[in-house]
């Protein structure tokens, strides 16, 4: 008798698992791994509508700071994990009953689509969002299983094809993509060319697909940006959406290190740096005031810290007005310690950690990806020409956002000045004279970013 409801029950939930997965199959969100390619029709309440959005934004802030902490790609893909998972969980289908799976899917689903409509609205906040929004795509391909890739592959519209050739020497799979979708790829030397196509090893595959997912979220955020006044007059939407955007702050002040760790060295680098760039005594004080007023009540911040920063000023003992310091002397004196924070990250950091660091900064404006030439200058900074990697760097900022502003239809040319030349009315290239100065490097890099009618160096 037992064994008869056993059996009965068995097959019961063996039926209902089929069932759930065949919903799961035919469902918006087959797959945990998404281009998110359709829109959604999808009834949301205001207060889902926030909740789903500002927890996306938690994980995709924390995907920023993980690249710049480091310091290694298998600590990153953890910390990735981690955060994604504890915000924007998606549970295998083995897992989970069909309606936990879909509520899943359906936050991550919307929530992107909201960041998307939210980060539309200007070029800086289109370009970071499809920057950190490729990572978590990166990160999520390299976490879940076959299963999940099979899925994605079969429900989503991909140039690519797989090829099974004994012409390749390789124990490993290819797929064959038109020549101009692997561009970076054959720089790197990466993958095999014939008759006009690339064949991609299964290895680099990730690569291929973050490129394809960056280029058509960047176009999907153009198409969106123009619809935008359509929510002009709507109070329930529009407050939300501003306030997701303005979470994201383009000048906000960043720190790898807490104010525990700030030494007085970084504080007399960083602090003669701020001044360099036009910022006034009163609010020297009031940034720093800030930074401390976790860790010092504001008669211990006066008593330790606020008669440097005058002095710095040339507003106590000698009142000398003490200059930022150059490019040389920060290379060449006073280097950082262990605990310090200051210093020239093409003379301080090691190879990797100086990849990773300029992988997370980089403003990646154009369709290709950028780690070739990233690479490059990680060379130039290994041979110890570290102002040269410096200056490469910066065309490489400068040139990604006019390929941008080019590609997007943005006729608002960045302005020339002394510091950038171009030799020729055609070229796509940027040259800039070489920095000597990283006061110089700030107020070149803001004269050819959209913020140059706002932000003027003084």
């Amino acid at each position: 008798m037992y064994s008869q409801v056993a059996n009965v029950s068995y097959k019961l939930a063996t039926e209902r698992a089929d069932t759930s997965i065949e919903q799961i199959s035919t469902s918006l969100y087959p797959s945990r791994l998404s281009f998110y390619q359709k829109l959604p029709d999808l009834e949301i309440s205001i207060d889902d509508f926030e909740t789903f959005a500002l927890d996306r934004l938690k994980v995709l802030k924390e995907i920023e700071l993980a690249y710049i902490r480091g310091p290694t790609p298998k600590d990153i893909q953890k910390r990735i994990i981690e955060v994604a998972t504890k915000y924007l969980p998606l549970s295998g289908r083995k897992h989970k009953i069909f309606n936990s799976l879909i509520a899943e899917r359906k936050k991550d689903y919307l929530s992107h689509f909201i960041l998307r409509l939210s980060f539309s609205r200007t070029q800086e906040l289109r370009l970071w969002l499809v920057k950190q929004e490729s990572l978590l795509f990166k990160a999520r391909f390299l976490e879940y299983d076959a299963e999940d890739r099979d899925l994605f592959f079969k429900n989503t519209d991909l140039n690519l094809s797989p090829q099974f050739s004994k012409d390749f020497w390789k124990p490993d799979s290819y797929y064959k993509v038109n020549f101009e979708d692997a561009l970076d790829l054959v720089t790197q030397r990466k993958i095999v060319i014939k008759m006009g196509f690339a064949y991609v090893p299964g290895s680099e595959l990730v690569s291929l697909l973050t490129e394809d997912f960056k280029k058509r979220l960047d176009n999907s955020m153009i198409i969106c940006s123009r619809s935008l006044p359509l929510l002009e007059g709507d109070d329930r939407l529009l407050p939300v959406l501003q306030n997701m955007s303005a979470q994201y702050n383009i000048s906000e002040y960043q720190s790898t290190g807490s104010v525990d760790e700030i030494t007085a060295n970084d504080i007399e680098n960083y602090g003669l740096f701020l001044k360099g760039i036009g910022l006034k005594l009163p609010e020297a004080l009031k940034f720093w005031r800030n930074m401390f007023s976790r860790k010092y009540a504001e008669d211990l911040f006066n008593k330790d810290y606020a008669y440097n920063i005058r002095h710095s000023y040339g507003m106590e003992g000698k009142r000398a007005n003490y200059s930022p310091y150059s490019c040389k002397r920060v290379i060449t004196q006073n280097q950082p310690g262990s605990g310090d924070y200051h210093g020239c990250p093409f003379r301080s950091f090691n190879s990797v950690r100086l990849q990773q660091f300029l992988t997370g900064v980089t403003n990646l404006s154009s369709p290709q990806s950028c780690d070739s030439q990233i690479a490059e200058i990680v060379d130039l900074a290994k041979k110890s020409h570290f102002q040269s990697a410096c200056t490469r760097f910066l065309e490489l900022q400068i040139s990604n956002r006019q390929k941008l502003a080019s590609n997007s239809g943005n006729s608002a040319s960045a302005k020339i000045s002394t510091f950038v030349s171009d030799p020729s009315p055609a070229s796509s290239q940027v040259f800039v004279e070489g920095i000597s100065h990283p006061n110089s490097y700030f107020e070149t890099n803001i004269l050819h970013s959209p913020l140059a009618h706002i932000l003027k160096p003084q």
